[in-house]
């Protein structure tokens, strides 16, 4: 009788073992899951960033090309007259 109870108890524990491996593999896969889509919006949320700096550069860029022009056509008309 003893080793009847004794081999119950132990199947108790391998299965109440395999349960929580089963619940913190389960948590490990959400876990990836969650860090994978972080990292796509920290990606994506950074090449926003990095478009918006290019866009800004360029911009800068083309008010200063403008200015330039500007300055340089009021030299020409002012040398003109």
């Amino acid at each position: 009788m003893f080793r009847i109870i004794k081999w119950f108890f132990y199947g108790f524990i391998f299965v109440l073992l395999w349960q929580v491996a089963r619940v913190l593999d389960g948590n490990n896969e959400q876990l990836k899951g969650v860090t994978l889509r972080l990292s796509d919006d920290f990606e994506e949320s950074a090449h926003n960033v990095l478009e918006q700096g290019q866009k800004n550069i360029l911009d800068v860029q083309q008010n200063l090309a403008d200015s330039v022009k500007r300055a340089s056509q009021q030299y020409i008309s002012e040398i003109m007259k």
